[in-house]
């Protein structure tokens, strides 16, 4: 139904001649006549005035003049791509299976109903409400930032989450201290995030992040050396007989394994990590990650892309062969037989 048929059936529930409604608008009626034979488009003032003298909603005429509502522009303009997604989302949800029938400006006024003009739609409306503080799969900032969200996100509150990497807390710089009941350890207090001391099915969430560099040696990767001192990495006596990056991934393998053991049904893992070239070769961690955690038996319920907010520094170089890494990642993984969906952090109030 285009705009003019609208119009005209709305005038008809009022009991309006076209004169009448026209005076009430202050325009001519011959140029309202040419509006509602389709003939002619109404202005934005004049699709106000006639909301207002019919009681019906300005927002919805304005959309039926192909007209975007004016208090509606500016939002759009702050929030395009959230805007264009809730349309998207829209379209999917109802699709184009509404009738001509099912429209409630197509149906006749009957005496015993309410005027149409005060009449609701019955379309199904969207739970929730409008907003546009969502948590987005990529931020520019640091990890005290992005983390809290992380948590709000998957971990309901009061859960016991263990940060088996703790070093200083920094991830929890933001976190107030009694939403989560925290046990934070670490290897250099002499717990290793791949033997925990804690029992089989027994926490909420595990938190991962070890130095997830190889150190070469000289004076490159010189904030991990952290690898070499705790984890024995690049020797023998790490256990592994691997070296490098490698190595890097036998301890998140062996830590995630540990974390499997550790967490209940439906328990979360947050695991922080970066890619690395090594040996002039582009290895992908997070994926590698992904995969062996998929095989260990979690699932991948989210991935979260962190940017440094500054550039990072550059080594001397002869000719560039791969893209500087500027960013890390956030991985959430979900301990769950695979015949499930995460529903929210309500589900961990569950002890299935």
């Amino acid at each position: 139904m285009n705009f003019g048929q609208s119009l005209r059936r709305l005038r008809r529930v009022k009991g309006m001649g076209i004169r009448a409604l026209a005076k009430q608008i202050k325009v001519d009626h011959s140029y309202l006549s040419r509006i509602e034979s389709g003939n002619t488009q109404p202005s934005e003032p004049v699709i106000k005035r006639l909301a207002k003298v019919l009681e019906y909603d300005e927002a919805e005429l304005m959309m039926l003049a192909d007209r975007i509502p004016p208090k509606w522009r500016s939002f759009i303009k702050k929030a395009p791509q959230e805007t264009a997604f809730l349309i998207r989302e829209s379209l999917e949800e109802y699709g184009d299976n509404r009738t001509h029938e099912e429209s409630p400006l197509s149906r006749p006024a009957n005496s015993g109903e309410k005027s149409l003009a005060r009449r609701k739609s019955n379309r199904k409306s969207p739970a929730g409400v409008s907003t546009n503080d969502l948590i987005f799969s990529a931020h520019v900032g640091n990890n005290d930032e992005l983390f809290p969200r992380i948590l709000s996100l998957y971990v309901a509150q009061g859960s016991h989450v263990a940060d088996v990497t703790y070093g200083k807390g920094v991830f929890w710089k933001n976190v107030p201290k009694d939403h989560y009941r925290i046990s934070g350890t670490d290897i250099q207090n002499g717990i290793d995030c791949r033997s925990l001391p804690y029992e089989s099915n027994s926490l909420d969430c595990v938190v991962l992040d070890p130095p997830y560099m190889h150190t070469p040696g000289g004076t490159a990767h010189v904030g991990h050396q952290n690898y070499e001192n705790y984890y024995r990495n690049n020797i023998p006596a790490n256990g592994s007989n691997r070296k490098y990056h490698d190595a890097v991934l036998d301890l998140y393998f062996a830590a995630g394994a540990e974390a499997l053991r550790t967490l209940r049904n439906h328990g979360i893992f947050i695991v922080k990590c970066a890619d690395e070239v090594c040996a002039n070769q582009q290895r992908l961690t997070h994926v590698e990650i992904i995969q062996e955690y998929t095989r260990q038996g979690f699932v991948i319920e989210d991935l979260f892309v962190l940017m440094r907010q500054n550039r990072p520094g550059v080594s001397r170089i002869i000719k560039q062969v791969h893209a500087r890494k500027n960013h890390s990642y956030f991985l959430v993984f979900r301990k769950s037989n695979g015949k499930t969906r995460w529903k929210g952090p309500g589900e961990l109030t569950s002890r299935s």
